[in-house]
Formats: structure tokens, C-alpha cells, sequence
């Protein structure tokens, strides 16, 4: 009997099946692209296309707009999915984290699909107990609040191994620089641009800033603050710019910092990384006898129930957070169920004007 040669995109197509099946590309792994694949088995682009079209076909691949052709879970993988979604956030119970909660819930709930909740406290040695204990769970998605999120991650590996067993993965707040995985935030930088343009205008010229060293939110919307002041030919001065970190949030807003209250002295305005900074800061200003707009005016952001909690009402700018809950679960059920493999969603911001900003020079003069 002659054997018939196989066509050349079927020996391509039966290639990375074996090299799937024996494991040395993985679940989740980037495929060599088309230009790549076509000058090492040396045939053309529109071979490799057809053999690459055939094996997104039977789901062996998936491709991602922009990112390229990845390895999908096994297509004959018969095991049943659980119904079981985890959420790991850094926080459970306080400021905007129970709004964010209920809007995933929202959306799980309705798709007969079960929350398993866990909370790093913005720690990644928590953050890696809580994914070595996820593993170990059958779960079918992943939804987790990146934990100092600006900072190297040492639980790298764990996220890969969810990968790797074919589970998807989507982050919220911010993705660690190591992964290329998907994401729905707020835009931070543009939440940091309307808070200063805001104080710009209104005539202040002296705006101070305190961010979060340790999370890229507090990064990207520092982004904003200078984007702002360039736009309208503003020096930032380093005197006026405060990092702070997780583990010494208490250390940093007390009567004795020097840095803080030379922060205040040199300023008309401050642009705060969180409602919960904002109202340290009215505490402190208030043992100084200024007070929140006259003296010194405020922006912050999130517009947690903290913003309504003071006297003064906290001009902010607004945190999606149950909307954002609920994307984030519209998305995981996409990529469980292979309807959409990749998000890259940043939510627009809204300033949400208060009573903690006024004119300068209303009253008081500079």
C-alpha cells in the first residue's frame, strides 16, 4: 500500500499537538509567532495560518487580539468544571472592598456560580497561602486585587501553575509587571489628571501630593498629577510629594513628621492617594487649627463612604467599585465558558465634586 505523504500544514498541525501533549509548551504559554513558526519548518505563512486556524478550531489554541496565538487547556479534557469562582482581594470588609464584592457576587450568583472569598491584607506572604490553598480547591476561575502591586512578586510561579491546570486568571486594580494576564481597573492616571486639573483650576499653584509607593495605583495616579501640572506649566516640587507605604500608613500621618507638615506649609492644595489619607489629614490639620477648604483644599479618590464621614464632604474622585465588581464577573464567566480570552478594560473616572475644594484666595490670601 503507498503511504501519501501528509500535507505540510497537517505535519505543522500533528507537531504542536505532540508538543503539547508532552508537555514542553503549557496551558496559557505564547506560541512562536506565524513569521517564526513559517522560517523554522520552512513553509509559508498562509501553511502555518491554515494549520493554526485548524487547531484554534478544536481548541487547542486560542488567540488574543494584539498578543499573539496561546496554548489553550487540553481540548479533550473531559473533566467537569466546578462552579466554583475565588476572589482574592487585599481587604474584605471595610472602605470599598464589600461594594466590589457585591458587584461580582451580582453577577455570579445569577450564572448559578459559587464565590470562595479570600483576603491577603496586602501581605504577599498571605497572598501566597491563599493561592496554595486555592490550588488544592476545584475551582474554574481566578479573580484576584493585585497585592503591592508595584513591587517584584515572589508568587509569580503560583499564578502560572493556575494557568498551567487551564484555570483563567483576571486581575483587578493592577496585573504584576511579570504577567501578561487580563485586567479591569479604573484608568488611575487619568483619576490623578482630573484631581489636580481641578485644583489647577482653581487658581492653585502649590499643589502637594501624597501617593502609595507599594501599589501602581498610587504610581499611575501620581502619573496624573504630573501629566496635570506639565498641561499647564506647573513645577512639581519634590518638597510636596509624599510616599508611604502599607506598613507605615499610622508612622507617617502623626503630629512629629516633619516632611508632612513641611508638605502642608508649602502648599494651598494636596491631592490625597485615598479618602482614608484625606480624612488622617483633616485630623492633623485640625490639631494645627486649619481647616479643610479655607486654609488648605483637598482632592481624593475612591469615593468610599469615608468621603461623607468628616464635616467636611470629601471632593473625590469616584471608584467604580460595584461596576467594577461586576465586569470583573461578566469577564471571568467570558473566559471560563471561551467566549472572550483577554481583557484589557480600564474604566473611565468621575470627579465627584464636594465641599473640601474652593477657589484660591476666596479666603485667605497667597
Amino acid at each position: 500500500m503507498i503511504e501519501i505523504e501528509k500535507p505540510k500544514y497537517q505535519k505543522l498541525r500533528d507537531y504542536i499537538i505532540e508538543t503539547i501533549k508532552s508537555g514542553k509548551i503549557i496551558a496559557g504559554e505564547k506560541l512562536y509567532s506565524e513569521n517564526e513558526l513559517a522560517e523554522s519548518f520552512e513553509v509559508s505563512r498562509n501553511t502555518v495560518r491554515q494549520a493554526l486556524g485548524e487547531l484554534e478550531n478544536e481548541g487547542w489554541l486560542y488567540r488574543v487580539q494584539g498578543k499573539g496565538t496561546f496554548v489553550n487547556s487540553y481540548p479533550n479534557d473531559k473533566t467537569e468544571k466546578s462552579k466554583n469562582i475565588a476572589v482574592v482581594t487585599t481587604y474584605l470588609n471595610d472602605y470599598i472592598f464589600p461594594a466590589i464584592i457585591t458587584g461580582i457576587d451580582s453577577v455570579l450568583s445569577v450564572n448559578s456560580y459559587n464565590m470562595i472569598l479570600s483576603c491577603t491584607y496586602n501581605q504577599h506572604q498571605k497572598e501566597r497561602l491563599c493561592l496554595e490553598n486555592l490550588l488544592k480547591q476545584n475551582i474554574s476561575g481566578l479573580i484576584v486585587e493585585s497585592t503591592k502591586s508595584a513591587l517584584p512578586n515572589p508568587n509569580i510561579n503560583l499564578y502560572r501553575k493556575f494557568t498551567e491546570l487551564g484555570i483563567p486568571v483576571l486581575f483587578i486594580h493592577g496585573c504584576y509587571r511579570e504577567l501578561n494576564y487580563s485586567y479591569i481597573v479604573e484608568d488611575d492616571t487619568e483619576a490623578g489628571y482630573l484631581a489636580t486639573k481641578h485644583l489647577i483650576e482653581l487658581n492653585h499653584q502649590r499643589i502637594a501630593g501624597i501617593f502609595k509607593i507599594d501599589d501602581i495605583q498610587g504610581h499611575l495616579r501620581f502619573s496624573g498629577f504630573q501629566k496635570a501640572h506639565l498641561e499647564a506649566g506647573l513645577e512639581i516640587s519634590d518638597s510636596r510629594i509624599m510616599w508611604f507605604e502599607t506598613n507605615d500608613l499610622d508612622i507617617r500621618f502623626k503630629n512629629n513628621n516633619t516632611q508632612l507638615e513641611n508638605l502642608i506649609s508649602e502648599s494651598t492644595a494636596l491631592v490625597c492617594y485615598n479618602d482614608q489619607i484625606a480624612l488622617k489629614l483633616i485630623d492633623l490639620l485640625r490639631d494645627k487649627n486649619l481647616t479643610v477648604p479655607d486654609n488648605i483644599s483637598l482632592v481624593s479618590f475612591d469615593d468610599s463612604p469615608l468621603a461623607l464621614a468628616s464635616e467636611t464632604k470629601l471632593t473625590t474622585v469616584a471608584h467604580p467599585k460595584e461596576a467594577l465588581g461586576e465586569e470583573a464577573g461578566k469577564a471571568i464567566i467570558n473566559m471560563i465558558e471561551r467566549k472572550k480570552d483577554y481583557y484589557d478594560l480600564k474604566i473611565k473616572p468621575i470627579l465627584i465634586l464636594r465641599n473640601s475644594t474652593q477657589k484660591w484666595g476666596e479666603i485667605k490670601n497667597g
